[in-house]
């Protein structure tokens, strides 16, 4: 959860509060959690869906509101800035917003580290850590041009002083030699190109990156000029959105920023307010409180919203465009909710009008697990993500994950033969025999359309190794279970042995294989000792077990 830090008289001056704990108590009706450092500071805990928090002003204006010192919010006045911002065709990074912030009065190191702070938090989570949308801060009596052009650039050729810089350098050092670079430089990079925001012939910005020197941030800068970033145009526009209705609560004025893109032609910010309408039954239902819709608009309003008309017993309410966290009713029944306090909330009890009972895919693999047990396997967890080398060992392949965090985990297994290969692989010293099993989900492909299995997988390691040694226990499940499979010679499963492999089918369904793993596909994985593998689809016993419209198992 982002964690903040703030002077504790700066908080104390911008609640309008006259003690520190009653901050804290009207943060914790909030869902805040507070600390008072030995620094001087109070550390504040804000949930993760208030963004409008991350700042000193959005605290203050939520604590206000909560307080009953103010009720609803007053969109500010803006006015032209007289800046154009031209969008080209930046298919890394295609949606840009910006827009002007005067009189924001960066008066010392202390404000000057508030916004950084609160740039950062905004990066770290609805950014999803600049991937998303990213926030660009500049100096704007510094600008070199009013017309701003966002464009993309090649990185090799492409020079400009970053931020910390005394001379110019080349946007593909950028990437490889600065912090910003190697953290944040894959993101928008796309065949040796990036995207750049240029004012006049200056470059201002390398965005999601860093920005440039000459529009660098100091104690004296009073206006500034903000750029947002990213890959979602509803979260760029809604990010500026926060940016600005905080910066207004210290007094600022906001100037739009004529935007001429392909995704729009207009100005910038939107500050665009939401419509919710709410029923006086939903909020009574949901917090077992009774409330007028009168009241409700009220309580609303103390929360910053606007309560536009009462309709009977529906409540229409404007949502401020800081608000980015409400989607629909229940968001403004939880703010409801925060406004009257949990703690004035009686528990309301309610009978049961049903009894629970668990799924028939859930009883069936209880049994095979307890079953398992029982014949002396041992049950094992892969990941259903794993290595597209060991697919490649075992000559198959599976689902490929488009954007994964790591290679070797970028392909949906489809098959448990894998993980338990990867089991004896890793567990050659132990005693012998090795016998395990797992029960999981596979994916697989078929005829473009992506499906997702249970199945059980049995292993067995031994120094000597053979088909009937892993389907005699096999066998013995299936027909605790009430199963009779039928075995057929042969599977097509290239990390078997031909001959040594047998396909089985329950009810003219294919139920799935047991059989040796080749001493090829061994050798090639450094195994030492042969290997038997089986693989069950439970989907397939599920549905033939149905059809005898019976829930027991023959397994007590």
């Amino acid at each position: 959860m982002p964690v903040l830090r703030f002077p504790v008289e700066m908080l104390l001056k911008a609640t309008g509060m006259s003690s520190v704990e009653e901050i804290r108590d009207a943060l914790f009706r909030l869902k805040c959690e507070t600390d008072i450092l030995d620094t001087g500071e109070i550390e504040v805990e804000v949930n993760p869906d208030r963004p409008d928090m991350y700042s000193l002003e959005g605290i203050a204006r939520a604590v206000r509101g909560i307080t009953r010192l103010e009720r609803s919010w007053q969109q500010p006045e803006t006015r032209p800035s007289g800046l154009k911002l031209i969008v080209d065709n930046v298919p890394s990074r295609p949606y840009v917003v910006a827009a002007v912030v005067w009189n924001v009065n960066i008066s010392g190191e202390d404000d000057l580290r508030q916004l950084i702070q609160f740039q950062e938090k905004l990066h770290d989570t609805i950014g999803r850590r600049r991937r998303k949308a990213a926030i660009g801060f500049h100096d704007l009596d510094k600008l070199p041009s009013r017309i701003i052009k966002y464009t993309s650039m090649p990185v090799e050729t492409t020079k400009f002083v970053p931020l910390g810089s005394a001379e110019p350098i080349s946007a593909a050092r950028v990437l490889e030699e600065t912090e910003q670079g190697r953290i944040y430089g894959r993101i928008s990079l796309r065949g040796g190109e990036h995207p750049f925001l240029v004012a006049g012939s200056e470059i201002i910005a390398m965005p999601p990156v860093i920005n440039s020197e000459i529009t660098r941030l100091g104690p004296r800068t009073r206006n500034l000029f903000i750029d947002v970033t990213g890959t979602d145009f509803n979260t760029v526009k809604k990010v500026l959105d926060i940016i600005v209705s905080n910066l207004s609560e210290r007094g600022a004025i906001i100037g739009t920023v004529e935007v001429d893109a392909p995704y729009m032609k207009g100005e910038t910010p939107l500050l665009e307010w939401k419509r919710v309408e709410i029923s006086q039954d939903s909020i009574s239902r949901i917090l077992g409180y009774e409330v007028t819709p009168s009241e409700a608009a009220r309580l609303l309003e103390y929360m910053r919203h606007r309560a536009s008309e009462i309709r009977g017993h529906r409540l229409v309410v404007d949502v401020p465009p800081f608000r980015a966290d409400v989607i629909g009713e229940i968001d403004l029944v939880e703010d409801i909710a925060m406004a009257v306090g949990y703690d004035s909330l009686g528990p309301l009890y309610e009978r049961p009008v049903m009894r629970g009972s668990l799924l028939d895919s859930t009883l069936l693999s209880r049994a095979v697990r307890r079953l398992s047990i029982g014949l002396g396997f041992t049950e094992v967890a892969s990941l259903t993500l794993t290595s597209p080398r060991l697919l490649e060992a075992l000559g198959i392949s599976g689902v490929r994950v488009e954007n994964p965090v790591q290679l070797e985990y970028s392909v949906l297994r489809p098959s448990l033969a894998p993980g338990l290969i990867a089991v004896a692989r890793e567990n050659q010293h132990a005693e012998k025999p090795v016998k395990v099993f797992e029960i999981g989900s596979v994916v697989t492909e078929e005829s473009g359309t992506i499906r997702e299995e249970e199945r059980l997988g049995m292993m067995l390691m031994d120094s000597e190794v053979s088909i009937e040694m892993l389907q005699a226990p096999l066998y013995a499940a299936l027909r605790a279970l009430g199963a009779q499979p039928l075995a057929r010679a042969g599977c097509a499963l290239p990390y078997m042995i031909e001959g040594r492999c047998a396909s089985l089918y329950l009810g003219g369904e294919y139920l799935g294989y047991v059989g040796e793993v080749s001493p090829e596909v061994l050798e090639r994985l450094g195994i030492e000792y042969p290997v038997a593998l089986a693989e069950v689809r439970l989907g397939v016993l599920l549905a033939w077990k149905s059809k005898t419209r019976s829930r027991e198992w023959g397994y007590p």
